[in-house]
């Protein structure tokens, strides 16, 4: 069977990204031997790990983004887009964990400006339900949007380390989200 160059540079993205996920130093080395390929191999994709990096992030990025637009189009009220926003960023835990690695990531210029762009349609959710009066009007949306996709973090690990049930996940996002970010009686 031939192994198409999409389907390897699948395959080595999606690898790579559980390889540095769990360990943010390792070497190219060993993402190559968790990938089953040969160092050479990886090299001819991404010649340095800089390179990898950059791969990886804008990766994430673009099935995050995809992820928030697909579910910020729900029609319905504050609490039913988060929760699809949570429920289609859930299950992507792993790009949210690399995303999340920190400097080695965001260090990538224009990686930040990728992040507003995809937070651009929550924080038009964010803003519809503040003038609603959903959610309170002396925070800033970036500040909610933040906050919301913390809680989804918090989430992931936390399903991740078992500490959550993946059942549970989506509420607590939800219920978090909203009640710490809920409108003053």
């Amino acid at each position: 069977m031939t192994v198409t160059p999409e389907k390897l540079r699948r395959h080595l993205l999606d690898t790579s990204a559980e390889v540095l996920c769990r360990d943010s130093g390792a070497s190219l080395a060993q993402v190559a031997g968790a990938a089953g390929v040969s160092r050479t191999t990886l090299h001819r994709h991404y010649a340095t790990r800089q390179a990898l990096l950059r791969a990886l992030a804008h990766d994430a990025l673009d099935r995050v983004a995809a992820a928030v637009e697909g579910s910020v189009r729900v029609q319905g009220s504050t609490s039913e887009v988060f929760t699809a926003v949570a429920a289609a960023l859930l299950p992507l835990a792993d790009e949210l964990r690399f995303l999340n690695l920190g400097a080695e990531v965001w260090d990538l210029p224009e990686l930040v400006e990728r992040w507003y762009d995809v937070a651009g349609p929550l924080e038009e959710v964010v803003r519809r339900a503040q003038a609603g009066g959903t959610l309170r009007t002396d925070l800033p949306r970036a500040w909610v949007v933040d906050v919301f996709t913390a809680t989804v973090w918090a989430a992931a690990d936390g399903i991740r380390d078992g500490r959550i049930a993946r059942r549970d996940a989506v509420g607590l996002v939800v219920d978090t989200a909203l009640h710490g970010t809920a409108a003053r009686p």
